[in-house]
């Protein structure tokens, strides 16, 4: 079980990077045979696909819950009533979704005649369908795949997971440059998604998962309820501040416009995605010192990951900064400015949640989550409401500006006196040692800025190397200003076990 969890950990990090490659290789390709509008028109389907998938309530981490209960007590025969109740309701959950998809699909036309050709409305609503079909049988299918992750079968989930992340691409490429259009396209990802679901099914029944359709707790679904419902709330709030913006776009300004926006939300999920996988390791370890009461302990995590966080981040947003409107038109070449300007003005706002995200994990183990939950919820409905005003008059990067200022006033200000006056965190410390660690930053953006105006062509080759000349300015000045003690003997140790494999490959 422990070599599973290391590779699936593995796993998940290999499918963190490999999403980012294949975003970075198949958006251009996507652009090249189909173009940003139907990129819009896609990634808006998807937004409103994403608020009918809150459907399933949060029942999925409830599910996990009392499955592992039951099979640990030994009450199997109530697990397989679990199981049944759980199909029952997603069975359930799957039909009301169907109903809601078709009166959406009834309302499409409305929602987006203004800004939307007909010939773009009509190719709207064929996304739709399909991708509805794929989002409803997925309802009940993941009670399936939820047994196998009660039973920590990682190392099957993750490597089915890299399967279709590179299957699905590959399926689009073929059909894209065979001439065919974004329908094609939409539909071989629901198909592939619902082979997996297939798979997730024949898996479950041969490790052991089994059903009954008799003896409901009605009482054990009361407790669901109430353990779903913060959850639940979290979906919604989620889902309310990242899936809104592409749906305003579509109805103020149209689907070109939400292809830009959608774009430049590819650099911010990588941007995430890394910050995730430098902090995820440690929240069993925040546990264990909440529950051992050494609060002080817990600040000076929260201080040493942020740092950690900080270094890779800093390296990235800034790279980007002074190389990213490069980047964009090498990567899609000219009519993408807007990209640019849109990703800076989430991604800026959006370091300091990201090197500060353990907060979240020691607010949750401390049970004091509520209040983020509130302010999160109001900085949501903020984003909105900002959003629909800017977006009249700036365009798609009126959006982005009101998800900065949104990100400023809730995750920043308000959440940072939070963690300093309530969780017991050395906000002011913490603050300290960023201040500290960004002097080397904004010297080597100094550096950036002077590659750039001696550099000036835009080819590959340029591009490549001022990003290893600042890459490498960026980790001496690092090393010689930033870094404790601590940190330094950590990358060393690291690079001698780099060596050390390197070595070992050229012995033999």
């Amino acid at each position: 079980m422990k070599n599973e969890l290391k590779i699936g950990s593995f796993l998940s990090i290999l499918s963190i990077i490999l999403g980012s490659v294949i975003n970075i290789f198949y958006t251009p390709m996507y652009m090249k045979y189909l173009g940003t509008t139907d990129y819009g028109i896609n990634s808006l389907v998807q937004s409103i696909m994403g608020y009918i998938g809150m459907l399933n309530l949060g029942l999925g981490s409830a599910m996990v819950r009392y499955t592992v209960r039951y099979r640990a007590e030994g009450k199997f025969e109530e697990e397989k009533s679990l199981n049944g109740m759980f199909l029952t309701i997603f069975t359930v959950i799957m039909f009301i979704s169907i109903v809601i998809g078709a009166y959406i699909y009834y309302i499409l036309p409305d929602l987006f005649i203004e800004k939307f050709t007909m010939e773009e409305l009509i190719k709207t609503r064929k996304v739709f369908v399909i991708t509805m079909i794929g989002t409803a049988i997925s309802f009940s299918v993941s009670v399936f795949s939820t047994n196998i992750n009660s039973r920590e079968k990682f190392l099957y989930q993750k490597s089915l997971y890299l399967l279709k992340m590179i299957m699905t691409p590959i399926a689009g490429a073929v059909l894209m440059i065979s001439g065919f259009g974004l329908t094609a396209v939409v539909a071989v990802t629901v198909i592939l998604g619902l082979i997996t679901n297939i798979f997730d099914i024949i898996y479950a029944f041969k490790i052991g998962m089994r059903i009954k359709f008799n003896n409901f707790d009605f009482e054990i679904l009361k407790d669901i309820s109430k353990y779903s419902f913060y959850i639940f709330l979290n979906i919604i709030i989620d889902r309310v501040y990242w899936g809104s913006d592409r749906i305003i776009i579509g109805k103020f300004i149209g689907p070109l416009a939400v292809g830009i926006y959608s774009i430049a939300s590819i650099f911010n999920q990588i941007y995430m995605s890394l910050s995730t996988a430098v902090s995820g390791v440690l929240f069993p370890r925040i546990n264990k010192l909440v529950v051992e009461k050494k609060y002080n302990e817990l600040s000076n995590m929260f201080i040493k990951v942020g740092r950690i966080q900080y270094i890779l981040l800093g390296l990235v947003s800034s790279g980007f900064i002074i190389f990213g409107n490069e980047f964009i038109y090498l990567w899609l070449g000219r009519g993408y400015t807007e990209v640019y300007k849109i990703a800076l003005w989430i991604m800026i706002p959006l370091t300091i949640p990201l090197i500060q995200n353990t907060g979240i994990a020691i607010v949750q183990a401390r049970n004091k989550h509520q209040f983020r939950s509130i302010v999160y919820f109001f900085i949501a409905v903020l984003n909105v409401i900002t959003s629909i005003i800017l977006v009249k008059n700036y365009g798609a990067i009126g959006c982005a500006v009101a998800t900065g200022i949104s990100f400023t006033v809730g995750n920043i200000i308000i959440i940072n006196i939070y963690y300093w006056k309530r969780v017991d965190i050395n906000i002011p410390l913490f603050w300290k040692n960023i201040s500290k660690m960004s002097i080397p930053i904004v010297i080597t953006m100094v550096f950036g800025y002077l590659l750039n105006y001696f550099i000036k062509d835009y080819n590959i080759i340029n591009f490549i190397l001022k990003g290893f000349i600042y890459t490498a300015i960026y980790g001496i000045l690092m090393w010689r200003i930033a870094l404790n003690k601590n940190e330094k003997e950590e990358i060393l140790k690291l690079l001698n076990i780099i060596f050390s494999i390197y070595n070992y490959k050229n012995s033999n």
